[in-house]
């Protein structure tokens, strides 16, 4: 029997109410343990505690029969303890191979030696899948998932005891997620213990040892990964029996166009583009990491300038030709990004403060005056129809867990009756119960007539919720996929296509 690695004994944590309670776990050497649980439940405040982010109010933690007690982050890291977290960690402004070695720079008598750290950083990058990339390439210019993987080597600069890892897959395609399973049973067969934080439950069953389910800050079982199945953990998860979602019929879209896109281009989007969106439509966004998905909705809502072709937008009012996001927002568009860390969230202010920007008609009684009334109306309206877990609409927004900030963006938007959606990965890192949400809100809006966007790197997602699929392969818009004609194999075909010679199932 393998010898335990770390034993945590009663542990509780509470910030303004109790998030952690008598938390008791062990973990044994070399084991995967996956720790689930819907959003809020406590997963990344226990992964937090671990890798010295959070100190813990009371009970005991042993590391290799030793008390473990990190102040910090360094505490824990320079006990064998190391964290890629799903929020990153990283710099923007310094290039890959400072990020990844940043906090063990290969030096003698203070001078980096920029040849060994080249050396071990290609190395890193080889081992996550990143091998094409450059150890000089600056982070601002890489996508999430690439980020994401970055992350991980980062957490694997050094040769940890216990690796934590929050949400790895969340923004990985499939290939991406197979070659990192691979990647973490290698270091658990040669005796690291790895915790796997994670929302996508047929990962969690693929690749863990064990999982331990958590619900409002309690362990509800620990088993083996063998003797439980999806339905099995979402009913651990909820306290009660999952009815699945429904998979409601693609309504058929009006026929009459809402958006245009003519033949762009931009500096990221080399290829010719052109599609038209339909009143009432749900078009999902496929492709493989890097493929375009992020830099077509960018171009959309005029966050990326055209370098040729025109976006026109019908309505009622007439046409608008999209050239910049403050045109798009007044011809009734709206955009999730997929880093809502980066790219929509307004730390240190409030739950309705978030959700009031950019603000709508309805709330605003003047340019100066807000009506304080009807914002909170709102706000608690949104609240109830996203199923937002908050104290209240006073809350510090940072104090949500990713899944609440996740619809707290998506709310933002709804009060602003906004007629075209564009969300990147608006599931990302949220659970089950929470993308049921979503799911059934993108249906909603549909059937009110508003045209939805968005990508995915699950193709069963977007089959599930799309009534069209396009996909793009190597930035190139390369298929077009109905309800009547697509597989999940021919998408990815689709995806694969600009890398293979030989491809079926496009539908162009």
């Amino acid at each position: 029997m393998a010898s335990t690695r770390l034993s945590i004994s009663n542990l509780n944590k509470s910030f303004s109410t109790p998030v952690l309670t008598d938390i008791t776990l062990t973990i044994a050497c070399g084991e995967i343990h996956a720790i689930v649980g819907e959003n809020g439940a406590g997963k990344t405040t226990l992964g937090s505690i671990l890798a010295g982010f959070l100190n813990k109010d009371s009970g005991r933690i042993l590391l290799d029969g030793v008390d473990y007690e990190p102040d910090n982050a360094k505490d824990a890291f320079n006990a064998g303890i190391s964290c890629a977290t799903q929020e990153f960690s990283l710099i923007d402004t310094l290039s890959v191979a400072e990020n990844i070695a940043l906090r063990k720079l290969p030096q003698y008598h203070s001078v980096i030696l920029k040849a060994e750290l080249e050396q071990q950083t290609r190395s890193l990058l080889r081992l996550v899948g990143l091998g094409y990339l450059s150890p000089d390439t600056k982070m601002e210019t890489l996508g999430i998932a690439e980020r994401q993987l970055v992350e991980l080597a980062k957490a694997l600069s050094m040769d940890c005891r216990v690796l934590i890892l929050d949400e790895p897959t969340a923004a990985l395609t499939a290939p991406q997620t197979e070659h990192l399973h691979k990647v973490i049973t290698d270091l658990a067969e040669s005796g690291t213990s790895v915790i796997y934080i994670s929302h996508r439950l047929r990962d969690v069953l693929e690749v863990s040892d064990s999982v331990t389910v958590l619900r409002d800050g309690r362990i509800i079982t620990t088993a083996p990964a063998k003797a439980l199945s999806v339905s099995r953990l979402m009913e651990y998860m909820s306290g009660h029996i999952p009815q699945g979602n429904s998979k409601l019929p693609a309504a058929t879209a009006n026929r009459s166009a809402v958006l245009e896109v003519n033949r762009i281009t931009t500096g990221e989007l080399p290829h010719e583009i052109s599609f038209a969106c339909y009143e009432g439509e749900v078009i999902g966004i496929a492709g493989l990491s890097g493929s375009g998905r992020s830099e077509l909705l960018n171009a959309l809502f005029g966050l990326t300038p055209l370098a040729g072709g025109r976006i026109n937008r019908h309505s009622a009012n007439g046409e608008t030709e999209v050239r910049n996001p403050t045109m798009a927002v007044r011809a009734g568009m709206a955009y999730l990004g997929e880093d809502r860390q980066s790219m929509g969230l307004y730390p240190g202010l409030s739950v309705l403060t978030n959700m009031m920007i950019p603000g709508a008609p309805h709330v605003f009684t003047s340019l100066a005056l807000l009506d304080d009334r009807s914002e909170k109306d709102v706000g608690d309206k949104l609240v109830c129809a996203l199923g937002i877990k908050c104290r209240s609409l006073g809350q510090d927004i940072d104090q949500l867990s990713g899944g609440n900030q996740q619809k707290v963006l998506i709310a933002r938007w709804l009060h602003c009756e906004s007629d075209i959606l564009l969300f990147d990965e608006p599931t990302r890192g949220i659970d089950v119960g929470a993308k049921n949400t979503i799911y059934n809100l993108i249906h909603e809006l549909r059937n009110q007539g508003k045209t939805v966007l968005f990508t995915s790197s699950e193709i069963e997602e977007l089959m599930l919720v799309s009534n069209r699929i396009f996909v793009l392969s190597d930035r190139k818009l390369v298929g077009e996929f109905n309800r009547d004609n697509w597989s999940e194999a021919g998408i990815l075909a689709a995806s694969f296509s600009e890398f293979t010679t030989q491809v079926s199932g496009i539908t162009q």
